[in-house]
């Protein structure tokens, strides 16, 4: 019996595919007529496409407001990240600038050291560069005239504090010749390559500032026409969106179903389309299988119920033997109760005195 369920659940179970399978054809059939009612109108099942169409255009309503509110919610999120992108592009063009700036500042100080600096370049590195020049010269006489060694120990930390300070220096001092447009009157070794580098970087910042404005602006607008609580109302009206959906899928179903029962048999590809044929043609399939395993879970569930019935007869035949032997039983003790009985009878008659007979003289 246990594998005779087990079969019948298995034989449900596929009813539930096929039953499934037919509710999807059937909604591929009310949409696939549907495309044709838009041109020629069917006079079958009206009530059952005006409700799918009714309910269509709810579908088409709830995804358009979803497609709006996802939409501005990508476009707020891509302007975001190119935004973090560029930021991010200008970051690191810092290093290339201050590598720049730094071999510019090094050719002013070689040539502030040296004397060589046109006078107004060298009246703008002089705030930077005098005073880290003269205590560096301060120093390296203290070392040369010092003896003491642990003299010149503080002394050698002193002037690596120097030489630790100097690439910051150089690199404040670029940019600012840079700033104020002298860079170009620096002495030529190593100027141009590093003039042509900088005019690079500066165009590629340029471009990456006036994209990065760009998409600012964009940003801004959308920010003006911001929406309260965007993606609560994007889950919001994408629920409403999935439960519009399943309400016209039903109603297709509902109206490919209507169609199925109410289209002649001979109804022709012309009024409906070759494809709506082919999908009655696989509903049939689909419907006739589900009424073969139907009969077959019939016939499984009788053949249960026999052999329930089998069992109940097996168990009263059971009882009936039962009851049988214990007919017999009582039998044999009615049999012994009569004999002993007859034996008391028989005691009594020997105990008893003969019975006197009085006749009248």
């Amino acid at each position: 019996m246990g594998n005779l369920q087990a079969d019948i659940q298995q034989k449900q179970k596929e009813i539930e595919q096929h039953q499934s399978d037919v509710f999807f054809l059937y909604a591929d059939l009310g949409r696939s007529v549907a495309l044709v009612q838009q041109i020629s109108r069917l006079p079958y099942a009206e009530a059952e496409y005006e409700t799918f169409c009714t309910l269509m255009d709810a579908y088409e309503s709830a995804k358009h407001s979803y497609e709006q509110i996802s939409g501005y919610i990508a476009q707020i999120e891509d302007r975001s990240r190119k935004i973090k992108e560029i930021e991010k592009d200008i970051r690191l063009l810092r290093n290339p600038f201050t590598r720049v700036y730094s071999q510019l500042g090094a050719i002013a100080y070689e040539a502030y050291g040296s004397q060589t600096l046109a006078e107004h370049v060298r009246q703008a590195c002089f705030p930077l560069f005098e005073e880290h020049a003269k205590r560096t010269r301060k120093l390296e006489n203290q070392k040369q005239a010092h003896s003491g060694l642990l003299g010149r120990k503080i002394i050698v930390l002193q002037l690596d504090f120097q030489r630790k300070i100097l690439p910051g220096l150089l690199a404040k001092a670029g940019a600012r010749l840079v700033a104020i447009g002298c860079e170009k009157d620096l002495p030529l070794a190593g100027r141009q390559s590093l003039l042509d580098e900088l005019d690079s970087l500066n165009e590629r910042r340029q471009e990456l500032s006036q994209e990065l404005e760009l998409h600012q602006s964009a940003m801004a607008k959308l920010q003006s026409e911001e929406v309260q609580s965007p993606k609560a109302r994007m889950e919001e009206r994408a629920s409403a969106m999935k439960q519009a959906w399943k309400a016209a899928e039903k109603a297709a179903s509902a109206y490919g179903k209507a169609l199925y029962e109410t289209l002649p048999e001979q109804v022709h590809s012309d009024q409906i389309g070759q494809k709506a044929i082919h999908l009655m043609d696989q509903i049939t399939l689909h419907r006739k299988r589900i009424k073969s395993l139907q009969r077959e879970i019939k016939q499984l569930e009788n053949l249960i119920q026999v052999q329930e019935l089998e069992a109940q007869i097996e168990l009263e035949n059971q009882r009936i033997e039962v009851l049988r032997s214990q007919i017999d039983t009582c039998n044999r003790q009615i049999s012994q109760i009569a004999a002993s009985i007859n034996e008391k009878q028989k005691r009594i008659t020997v105990l008893l005195p003969p019975s006197s007979v009085i006749t009248d003289g």
